[in-house]
């Protein structure tokens, strides 16, 4: 949304699943090195979501690590596919430019 009209490459898109799969990798990584322990970061003894997975779709405890994995692609997915449509939007509206302003030779 920020960068200059026209100039969005076909890549960026799949540059925009960086950040939430960084992002996970993170939040596992901090798990690990707390020994998976959910109790250590529990904000209450009645709570029942431990701070150690601040989202649902990083608790191993519940997805486990095939569900903790789907959920990760399933949000690449979803990142890569509205990072397309905001390329195609460019696209498009570059195209429009090109179509009002002639050339000059």
């Amino acid at each position: 949304l920020f960068y200059e009209r026209g100039k969005s490459r076909w890549y960026f898109p799949l540059l925009s699943a960086a950040f939430p799969v960084a992002y996970a990798v993170f939040l596992l990584l901090q798990a690990a090195l707390l020994r998976f322990d959910s109790s250590i970061l529990t904000p209450t003894p009645n709570s029942t979501t431990p701070l150690i997975y601040p989202y649902f779709f990083v608790n191993i405890d519940k997805q486990g690590v095939p569900g903790v994995l789907m959920w990760i692609a399933i949000l690449s997915v979803a990142f890569i596919a509205v990072g397309f449509m905001f390329f195609g939007l460019d696209q498009l509206e570059k195209k429009s430019k090109e179509k009002r302003s002639p050339k000059i030779n």
